[in-house]
């Protein structure tokens, strides 16, 4: 699901998903929208002060990586969408999949647009 940007963006986690193998990934890629991200979850995540959400597929590295960066409202909003992740998405991408995570947060204080 795409969404035109209309919020700004105050808040931010880059996540970094490491998967043991390419079929792994490419399972992922396939499936992540009908088994953990439903198109009902990401609404309740707008809501909730959700900007923006993306997905890409690391090529430069030898290994198979995705990255999901999610974009909030502010602070608050991050701390509201965690607990809805929590609840409805963690135990399906557990049960689901073998994934090594990182994440890395912050506060966005410089952001170029073209």
């Amino acid at each position: 699901m795409v969404k035109s940007i209309t919020k700004e963006t105050k808040f931010m986690n880059c996540m970094e998903l490491d998967f043991a193998t390419k079929v792994e990934l490419e399972h992922w890629m396939a499936t992540f929208e009908e088994k953990v991200w439903t198109e009902d979850v990401m609404k309740e995540l707008s809501k909730a002060g959700l900007v923006r959400r993306t997905i890409s597929q690391v090529w430069n590295k030898d290994n198979h990586r995705l990255t999901s960066i999610f974009e909030y409202e502010n602070e608050n909003a991050y701390k509201a969408c965690q607990k809805i992740i929590e609840e409805k998405v963690a135990p399906k991408a557990r049960a689901n999949y073998t994934i090594k995570t990182r994440n890395n947060r912050g506060i966005v204080f410089y952001d170029y647009r073209s």
